[in-house]
C-alpha cells in the first residue's frame, strides 16, 4: 500500500512526530560538511562505529532519530521537516546505511574492509547511495588523495571515487563527499580505501554509505524554515532506517540546530 491520493495524505496526519535539538560544533569552515551524528542533544550522540568491517546501523542504534516501522502492508514517508539555527547553513537528514571507522591518515597502503557491506535498505543495489567519510580523530594537515574502491549499482566494478583533500587537518565531525565515476548514480557497496600520501598523523577516519531523505536550507538566523510533504516530495523511508543529520557549513560553527520532523504512512 501507498499514499497516492490527497486524501490518503490528509488521514496519515498527524504521524509520528519527532524533535530534534543538536548543541553547536566547532566545524572545518565555510563549504564544509559536519556531521552532526556524535553530537549531544535529541537524539542523543552516536558512538563511533566499529573499526574495519563497520556496522549496519538501524532505528534501534544509539544516535538515530526514534522511528516506529510502518505495519499492515503500508509505507513510511518524511511528511514534514522544520527547523531553526543560531548559524545558517543546509540541514542534510539521511539513512546511515552502513558505517566503520579505524582507518588511518598516515599510511598509503591499501586499508581493506574484509567482509563489504551487504546494504540492507531497500534492498542490495545501491541506487542513489552516496559514499562520504567521516573523522572521528583528527588526521595530519598534508593534502592527499582518498581513493575509495567501490562496485557501483548496477554491479559493475571495481571503481575508483576519490576525495581530495585540502592542506590543512580536517576537523573531528566532518564528513567529506566521495566523487563516483563519471555516469554512476550509486554505490552497492565498498571494499577498501588508500591515501596518495600520509598525512602526517594517523587520526581515525571511517566511511559511510547514506541515502538522502531531506534538505532544509535555513538563510537567516533563528528563522524557522519548513517543508511539508509535497515540498520533500514525500520521500519513503524503509523500515529499520537509521535518520541522521549533518550540515553544510557556513562559518566555522555547526550552529544550534532545533526543530522537528513527522513521519506518515499508508
Amino acid at each position: 500500500m501507498a499514499i497516492t491520493t490527497m486524501n490518503q495524505l490528509v488521514a496519515a496526519l498527524p504521524g509520528q512526530h519527532r524533535h530534534i535539538f543538536k548543541a553547536n560544533a566547532t566545524t572545518e569552515g565555510v563549504g564544509t560538511w559536519h556531521s552532526l551524528w556524535l553530537t549531544a542533544g535529541q537524539p542523543g550522540a552516536g558512538t563511533t562505529p566499529a573499526a574495519g568491517d563497520g556496522a549496519i546501523p538501524t532505528n534501534a542504534t544509539s544516535g538515530s532519530i526514534p522511528l516506529v516501522n510502518p505495519g499492515g502492508g503500508n509505507n513510511l514517508y518524511l511528511g514534514r521537516f522544520v527547523a531553526s539555527t543560531s548559524t545558517i547553513g543546509t540541514l542534510i537528514l539521511y539513512d546511515r546505511l552502513w558505517h566503520n571507522s579505524g582507518f588511518v591518515g598516515n599510511s598509503i597502503a591499501a586499508q581493506a574492509i574484509a567482509t563489504p557491506p551487504v546494504l540492507t535498505r531497500p534492498d542490495a543495489l545501491g541506487e542513489d547511495v552516496e559514499l562520504w567519510g567521516e573523522v572521528y580523530t583528527a588526521m595530519g594537515a598534508t593534502a592527499s588523495v582518498f581513493t575509495a574502491t567501490y562496485t557501483d549499482s548496477t554491479g559493475g566494478g571495481p571503481k575508483s571515487a576519490t576525495y581530495s583533500m585540502p592542506a590543512n587537518a580536517l576537523a573531528v565531525g566532518q564528513m567529506f563527499p566521495f566523487l563516483l565515476a563519471a555516469g554512476d548514480t550509486g554505490v552497492r557497496t565498498v571494499s577498501q580505501v588508500q591515501l596518495s600520501i600520509s598525512t602526517g598523523t594517523a587520526g581515525d577516519f571511517g566511511l559511510v554509505l547514506l541515502r538522502r531523505v531531506g534538505e532544509l536550507p535555513c538563510s537567516i538566523v533563528n528563522a524557522a524554515v519548513f517543508m511539508d510533504a509535497f515540498s520533500l516530495g514525500m520521500p519513503q523511508l524503509y523500515s529499520g532506517a537509521c535518520l541522521a543529520l549533518m550540515v553544510l557549513c557556513t562559518a566555522a560553527a555547526s550552529g544550534q540546530w532545533q526543530g522537528a520532523v513527522e513521519f506518515i504512512q499508508g
